[in-house]
């Protein structure tokens, strides 16, 4: 990258113009004077003191105090290894400010659903989806566009994809343990997209831009826990239970524990295995809405287009109904399910 691209880079994590000169010259000559930075940089020697001070209560730069005073670049791995966690906690803490001030006038429900405009944002959503997924990914896709995910799905190894596509045969980057792939069966409203990621993000649309126009296109962004429930028993229903598995999970190849968000990825993935299965499920009682963890066997499952349970018998040998989100008639509302083994 040219010096300039450089300096442009560093004014936007918040340096100044010299700043930024300053500390690209003392890497190039290592432990300097004032006055060596001055002729080597071109910043005025009225401004060298004052930028050298401003990098040193910064963490770019240490004095070393003697006659002359010598200043030392710090290593730039140190250095924007604590700048990155700064930065991640600043956002962490004006992110819980703004909410805060969101809810206070708005009210606990954020907006669901919003368009995205332009095929660019919305590959650059799905690979957001992708990328930030603690749990599983759920993709229903063309081939084509399900490939223009396929660096981020790569680099994904500890998390479950369950994956729908017009497959004539299994993509050699997808052939892997925590992935499981069905055809579609080909109709066309089986086609349309959608990127869910845990319960965090949904993206969904419809036929992919078949010209070069793909300003003009169009995606739907949604956030809610409520709303992707209901997207995933969608994915579930209408797309890979009416589709062919093709490749299951590796359940054994598969490094324990690991956790699930969805019910129905659950009993996906139980019924390409043998049951009985350790597992933990932290949620809520049903009827009482306390906090609920259980750690036991899962010894069933009843799966339909209107059901998903599991039956879990714990430690003690008392047997539950347990659902996902928005569970009724179950004992537990299972919010996190984790096999253990």
């Amino acid at each position: 990258m040219r010096e300039e691209g450089i300096i442009k880079m560093l004014q936007k994590l918040g340096l100044t113009k010299y700043e930024s000169l300053a500390y690209i010259t003392l890497l190039k000559l290592g432990t300097s004077k004032a006055t060596d930075l001055t002729k080597e940089s071109g910043i005025p020697h009225t401004r060298i003191y004052d930028v050298l001070s401003s990098l040193h209560r910064k963490g770019f730069v240490d004095i070393m105090h003697g006659t002359p005073r010598m200043y030392k670049p710090v290593n730039p791995e140190l250095v924007f290894e604590k700048l990155k966690e700064e930065i991640i906690n600043d956002i962490k803490t004006i992110k819980g400010a703004l909410l805060e001030l969101y809810k206070s006038i708005h009210g606990e429900d954020i907006p669901e659903i919003w368009t995205i405009h332009g095929f660019e944002n919305t590959l650059e959503r799905a690979e957001y989806i992708v990328r930030s997924a603690r749990r599983e990914v759920l993709i229903n896709t063309p081939l084509e566009f399900l490939t223009l995910l396929k660096e981020e799905v790569r680099k994904r190894k500890n998390i479950i994809f369950v994956i729908v596509s017009n497959f004539d045969e299994i993509p050699e980057w997808l052939n892997r343990e925590n992935v499981i792939l069905a055809k579609s069966g080909g109709a066309p409203w089986l086609m349309a997209t959608w990127v869910i990621g845990d319960i965090d993000y949904a993206l969904f649309f419809g036929a992919l831009p078949k010209d070069r126009r793909r300003e003009k296109f169009y995606s739907f962004w949604g956030k809610s826990p409520k709303l992707i429930q209901n997207y995933m028993h969608w994915f579930y229903t209408m797309y890979f239970d009416n589709s062919d598995l093709i490749k299951p999970v590796e359940y054994e190849k598969l490094k324990k524990p690991f956790e699930i968000a969805n019910i129905r990825t659950l009993i996906t993935i139980l019924k390409q295995t043998q049951l009985p299965k350790n597992i933990e499920v932290i949620g809520h009682f049903v009827d009482t809405r306390e906090e609920a963890t259980i750690k036991g066997k899962v010894i069933d499952y009843e799966y339909t287009s209107l059901t998903a349970n599991i039956t879990l018998v714990d430690e003690h040998g008392e047997e539950w109904k347990v659902g996902g989100l928005g569970s009724y008639f179950e004992d537990v509302e299972g919010e996190k399910f984790i096999l253990l083994e």
